[in-house]
């Protein structure tokens, strides 16, 4: 049961909601520049560029979604954590429900009916 959490419930349920946490406690929020989209099949990913506090330029790219948050060369809100600018969100993702909601409990179903199988075999 571990490497179901480990493999699936972890990296895409319950960290991307911990990131989330944290940065609306803790983030920092800055003007980025929305640099271009990449489409895979129906769904979009954007790339997005920022310059810290300190003055340090960073790079964001979303997760793949089914819209787009901002159009080529559009400025809005990137919230990023100041011990770690690699873990950043745009202000419109952190306004929404995130779609790590969906994979933890899909996770968590998983392990249920995985419980229930294994205890019918050995019973």
């Amino acid at each position: 049961m571990l490497f179901v959490f480990g493999s699936f419930i972890y990296p895409f349920g319950l960290r991307p909601l911990l990131v989330d946490r944290r940065l609306r406690s803790n983030g920092v929020t800055v003007e980025g520049r929305c640099l271009r989209a990449f489409w895979s099949e129906d769904r979009v990913s954007e790339h997005f560029k920022f310059a810290t506090l300190s003055g340090r330029v960073a790079f964001y790219r979303s997760p793949l979604g089914g819209s787009r948050l901002a159009g080529d060369g559009e400025v809005l809100d990137i919230v990023y954590d100041p011990r770690n600018p690699r873990r950043a969100r745009t202000r419109r993702e952190l306004s929404r429900k995130s779609p790590a909601w969906r994979n933890l409990w899909g996770g968590v179903v998983l392990v249920i009916l995985m419980q229930i199988f294994f205890l019918k075999l050995f019973i």
